[in-house]
């Protein structure tokens, strides 16, 4: 079989918020939609001399020959989805990879993909190879997000992003701790109740709860530190978990005097404690939200 080794950049749009449409217009309006917001990505690189690959479900995989012209078309995609219902996960990846078939393989396709699974929705994860294929100029529309480890990977590599373009702050990065050690939670139904200064939700299973700096979220913690999808609260199966997809991380105390921290991972909590975004909770600057887990 023809094998060809190609060096490009490769593309992966995500496509979510699917279920929320569903349920506010209805199965054939949203389906409309998302077909509608599919062709215009796959439109988009098109047009900017990608070469789409294939669809699974609501991704489009795409790749460039010109690592300047990938930049340009995912900048377009997302200004395109600002703002609606539906938004993306991107990632975005430069190296070898071999087309055959039709398709694309290889370390630099699962890379990308995972780029794509980390990305919150409306966000565009880019990596350090990408952004030193660039030239000066295109660099200047990304900037450093963090250093990240990735599952199957030996060493982290830098991880970019775009550039802020609607005048709110960036996200400040906070101080790295340690990794939070997973409990195992009750299976029993439960409530789990979160306070932030005077706001005070609730949480049931298969509910979420939602924090962070947008106006959009559930619990809205008006800070530069804080992103503005921070994290979200959730009960499942009668566990408690925190799902952390932040640029500065989240810092956990499930005790006196024990205070862990995570970042981008999804962990399960346990009887009461607190969290502060992005800043120790020690700090004096820090926002603190109190959560406690009800049986009943």
């Amino acid at each position: 079989m023809d094998q060809e080794r190609v060096l490009a950049a490769v593309l992966l749009v995500d496509v979510v918020g699917s279920t929320p449409l569903y349920e506010s217009i209805g199965d054939v309006g949203a389906l409309q939609q998302i077909s509608e917001c599919l062709d215009e990505v796959r439109g988009i690189t098109g047009r900017y001399g990608g070469d789409f690959i294939h669809s699974k479900g609501d991704d489009v995989l795409s790749l460039f020959t010109r690592p300047e012209a990938a930049l340009k078309a995912v900048r377009q995609i997302s200004s395109q989805l600002r703002g609606g219902l539906l938004k993306a996960r991107i990632g975005l990846h430069f190296g070898t990879v071999i087309r055959m078939r039709g398709d694309i393989f290889g370390d630099v396709v699962n890379v990308t993909a995972r780029l794509s699974t980390t990305a919150n929705p409306g966000e565009v994860l880019v990596s350090q190879s990408f952004f030193e294929a660039l030239s000066s100029d295109s660099r200047s529309a990304l900037r450093l997000l963090d250093r990240m480890a990735f599952k199957g990977k030996q060493e982290p590599f830098d991880v970019y992003t775009l550039q802020d373009d609607d005048g709110v702050p960036n996200t400040q990065l906070g101080r790295q701790s340690t990794v939070f050690d997973r409990v195992a939670g009750s299976t029993r139904h439960v409530n789990l109740v979160i306070r932030y200064g005077d706001q005070l939700r609730s949480c049931r299973n298969n509910e979420l709860v939602t924090i962070g700096r947008s106006p959009e979220c559930n619990i809205v913690v008006p800070r530069p530190w804080v992103s503005r999808h921070h994290a979200t609260f959730t009960i499942s199966n009668g566990r408690a978990r925190l799902i952390e997809r932040s640029s500065s991380g989240t810092f956990v105390s499930t005790r006196p005097d024990h205070e862990v921290f995570v970042r981008r991972e999804d962990v399960l909590l346990f009887g009461s404690g607190l969290i502060s975004p992005g800043l120790q909770s020690s700090l004096g600057e820090a926002q603190i939200l109190y959560y406690e887990i009800i049986s009943g």
